[in-house]
């Protein structure tokens, strides 16, 4: 069963790429969280704004570096036990993740509006900066989800990547197969 799952997370885009981004997000916050209640006491508790600040600039370093390793590992990893019935992916990697960034990026202030916007008034209402990061962070998470996925499914974005499993792998070596026009039997006759 981990397996059909693991086919799964990597077949389906629209699974792999909301999974991705919603485990690089609340890993983000879980790694976080405690630079930023440093960082708040640091700067001292009662300057709301700025921890609000500080805390946004770490979760969007941590949040990157994670899903760029969790998009890799969903889209381009070819693991070991289907090597030889699955292609290189026809994506690439770099180009690939970027263009999510890049979509995400242009949700950001969405996401910035909620996650900070709810932080700041939660810490408002008293809670502790650290755990008014966590719900801030995790609804503006949920929320710009909700939109990225929509836009996906109609852009296109989410769409499954086709991989013709009569194609080895390029992991695998297989030999070179001679071209039609190299085989036919009235030009090799002519030749000779």
């Amino acid at each position: 069963m981990p397996f059909r799952l693991f086919e799964l997370y990597q077949r389906k885009r629209i699974v792999n790429i909301n999974l991705n981004i919603l485990a690089s997000g609340v890993l983000a916050v879980i790694v976080a969280k405690p630079l930023v209640v440093l960082v708040g006491n640091w700067i001292g508790p009662e300057r709301l704004l700025s921890v609000t600040l500080a805390a946004g600039a770490v979760d969007m370093v941590v949040d990157v570096a994670i899903y760029y390793a969790l998009h890799w590992f969903a889209n381009h990893w070819n693991p070991p036990w289907k090597r030889l019935s699955r292609t290189s992916p026809k994506r690439s990697f770099f180009r690939d993740a970027s263009v999510v960034q890049f979509e995400r990026a242009i949700l950001s202030p969405l996401y910035y509006l909620v996650a900070m916007g709810l932080m700041y008034g939660l810490q408002h209402r008293g809670m502790a900066h650290g755990w008014a990061f966590v719900v801030g962070f995790i609804s503006g998470l949920v929320v710009t989800r909700v939109v990225h996925t929509a836009w996906g499914l109609r852009s296109g974005r989410f769409l499954d990547l086709v991989i013709d499993a009569d194609t080895p792998c390029a992991t695998t070596h297989t030999e070179p197969q001679p071209s039609p026009a190299t085989t036919d039997p009235d030009r090799d006759r002519d030749r000779a």
